[in-house]
């Protein structure tokens, strides 16, 4: 059984994705780190729709995705 293989596209958006929310949660909430992420994310799909003239919302997606997963785990380390 082969696993399905991610774009380096979308890769590499998740990677960035991660390592913007790290840098920015180590000096504020990790609420407002997401949202910078998603910012992030968005200013790089308006860049690219100006730019490129093709915008991709699964890129948006997968930036944003290690935030939310990060997020998640730092509220459930909070309960324990």
């Amino acid at each position: 059984m082969n696993l399905p293989l991610i774009p380096l596209d979308k890769a590499n958006h998740f990677i960035y994705g991660f390592f913007i929310y790290i840098l920015f949660s180590i000096v504020m909430p990790h609420q407002i780190a997401v949202g910078f992420v998603f910012g992030f994310g968005v200013l790089k799909e308006i860049r690219d729709h100006i730019i490129n003239k093709k915008a991709d919302f699964l890129d948006m997606v997968f930036t944003v995705i290690p935030a939310i997963i990060m997020l998640i785990t730092e509220h459930v380390k909070l309960w324990q």
